[in-house]
């Protein structure tokens, strides 16, 4: 069993980084095939989108939170496979591939939003009307990769997320909110009692 364990550990160790890294590829190949009949036009630009991806400033971000994701799978694996059956073993590998593909495609999506984004302005003030990854390419096509490779570089991690800023600010208003209450109520006890003693003095 400890043999099988170890030879698991391993095994899912390189599906978790075959996913990742495969995606990288098979993004640029797909993003832009759906162009690929429109290439008899003049009007036609070519990008490398395995280097878009790579460079782009949230890539390492990413890449660090798909790792950090992918050890706590299989630490969690390496502590409960000696429990698992050989069918429990496999039906925990592919639960957690499939967990791991949808979050490579959290992390992936905003940065693939970003590169087509600069790609389809570039591509705009050029007057391209299709736009290729340059793998697919045989000969041609004007290559604006760098164009928009300063672009996106410019424009910096797009990734970030600003949840927590998003949350902290309602937080912040609700804490001035509960100040301001109790500051309020604190000067109407005070102008109470400034009145109830007023109409004692009063009194006598």
């Amino acid at each position: 069993m400890i043999n099988f364990q170890k030879k698991q550990v391993k095994i899912i160790s390189v599906i978790i980084a075959a996913v990742f890294i495969f995606s990288i590829v098979a993004l640029g190949v797909s993003q832009y095939q759906s162009g690929m009949a429109g290439a008899s036009s003049s009007n036609v630009g070519v990008v490398d989108y395995s280097q878009l991806i790579s460079q782009h400033p949230g890539m390492q971000a990413a890449r660090e939170k798909y790792e950090e994701a992918a050890k706590q799978v299989q630490d969690e694996f390496t502590q409960k496979a000696g429990s698992m059956t050989p069918e429990q073993q496999q039906q925990f590998i592919e639960q957690k591939q499939k967990e791991m593909q949808d979050k490579q495609k959290e992390l992936i999506d905003p940065i693939r939003t970003s590169i087509e984004n600069q790609v389809q302005e570039v591509a705009a003030s050029r007057s391209i009307n299709v736009v290729l990854d340059k793998n697919n390419v045989l000969y041609g096509g004007q290559d604006i990769t760098q164009e928009v490779l300063k672009k996106i570089q410019a424009e910096g991690d797009v990734t970030t997320d600003s949840s927590s800023t998003d949350t902290a600010a309602p937080a912040a208003d609700a804490s001035a909110d509960s100040a301001a209450s109790t500051a309020d109520g604190s000067a109407s006890a005070e102008s109470a009692d400034n009145t109830a003693a007023t109409d004692a003095n009063a009194a006598q």
